[in-house]
């Protein structure tokens, strides 16, 4: 399907488990007598069970009203009968498409490739959380925030999809008020600050990063760096503020040179490095978003002759569990990415099912690992 002939490419996943949960599981059960002449019916599946046509309708709709142990008994049926399930008229009865849009934004071309990977183990959680639904996951390919908002308006109007997952928040988000003035299910991955109440899924940032500041500070660290997302990203506010909190607690005085915004690449991480060391007072610590731009902290490190736990130290955010293989490896607050990704994939069931958003609102604090000492060495 297109999602956007100018803006988006909707794509349909399907078939691979871990990455879409369509067909449902009765859409994908094959006939165990392919000759039969009759197909089976729901009345089929009625005489095999004993459970009255209307029970049997409700359980291969996943109502809830039915319990699993009964739905567990029509599934065995239908598969020993050979029933199928027609998606396409159940489309036309009740009005829905069965379809979830997830909106991203596809990596480029060139040094985003880490997008890649975290883009393909979100979708992967999400399906994994509407493997027992009927609904599929459709992604939604987008190159920029204002494509997204041309995707949303048009899955909005035309009715593409029953709900729609998005990620890139902006504190003030444009689409969110779009999907709230349609009525339309959502979850957002990341949090808003001035839009209304909604349901989202996101990292504890705030916490994370005070955290991370009083940590360093702890161990002796005066001039700490912060290397932030994009500044119109929601996240990013929050660790600036948060970092900014951090330091006023700790005495320490802000200073805007140690703090750089941008797209979290390895390349960002590395220039971030070469400039923030060449100052007249530079850090001692160096608090990456990301283990991509942790890794291009590294390659700055190697350019400018520094040595991690000597000179400096690097401590990121981690949710791909990669920086343990760094040389050395480095401390992080880490949180496994199926864990937010699966939160998403149940609150947008839970929305479509007309759960309110104000109790489907989850900040995940990471966990802090500690693989150094991370303590200031005397200088001189």
């Amino acid at each position: 399907m297109v999602g956007g002939e100018d803006c988006a490419t909707g794509l349909s996943l399907g078939h691979a488990r871990s990455i879409s949960s369509w067909p449902p599981p009765l859409a994908r059960i094959s006939r165990s007598e392919p000759n039969r002449m009759q197909r089976p019916t729901i009345k089929t599946i009625a005489q095999e069970t004993g459970l009255s046509i209307a029970t049997v309708s409700k359980a291969l709709k996943h109502s809830p009203q039915v319990r699993p142990e009964t739905r567990a008994i029509v599934v065995a049926a239908a598969e020993r009968v050979g029933y199928e399930l027609n998606m396409h008229g159940v489309q036309l009865r009740t009005g829905k498409t069965y379809q979830v849009a997830a909106i991203m934004t596809a990596p480029g071309p060139k040094q985003q490739e880490w997008e890649g990977v975290e883009y393909a183990q979100l979708l992967s959680g999400i399906s994994w959380a509407l493997e027992e639904s009927p609904y599929r996951v459709s992604l939604y390919a987008v190159r920029s925030f204002e494509e997204s908002l041309a995707a949303i308006r048009q899955i909005v109007s035309l009715k593409k999809a029953d709900g729609i997952i998005v990620s890139g928040t902006h504190a003030d988000d444009p689409r969110v008020r779009i999907m709230q003035e349609a009525d339309f299910p959502f979850v957002t991955y990341g949090t808003t600050i001035h839009n209304d109440p909604h349901a989202y899924v996101d990292a504890d940032n705030e916490q994370m990063i005070r955290r991370s500041v009083a940590r360093l500070v702890e161990r002796g660290h005066r001039r700490i760096a912060l290397i932030n997302p994009m500044s119109d990203l929601t996240y990013a506010v929050t660790r600036l503020d948060a970092y900014r909190h951090a330091l006023e607690i700790a005495g320490l005085p802000f200073d805007p040179e140690l703090v750089v915004h941008g797209r979290l690449t390895p390349a960002f991480g590395r220039e971030s490095v070469l400039t923030m060391s060449r100052l007249p007072d530079p850090p001692t610590a160096y608090i990456c978003a990301n283990e991509a731009s942790a890794l291009g902290a590294f390659s700055g490190f190697h350019e400018r002759g520094l040595v991690h736990g000597r000179d400096a130290v690097i401590n990121a955010t981690d949710d791909l569990n990669v920086s343990q293989y760094f040389a050395p490896p480095i401390t992080t607050y880490f949180l496994p990415i199926h864990e937010p990704s699966e939160l998403l994939g149940t609150y947008i069931l839970r929305r479509m099912e007309g759960g309110s958003p104000e109790s489907l609102q989850t900040l995940i604090m990471p966990k802090l690992i500690e693989r150094s000492d991370d303590r200031v060495m005397p200088r001189g």
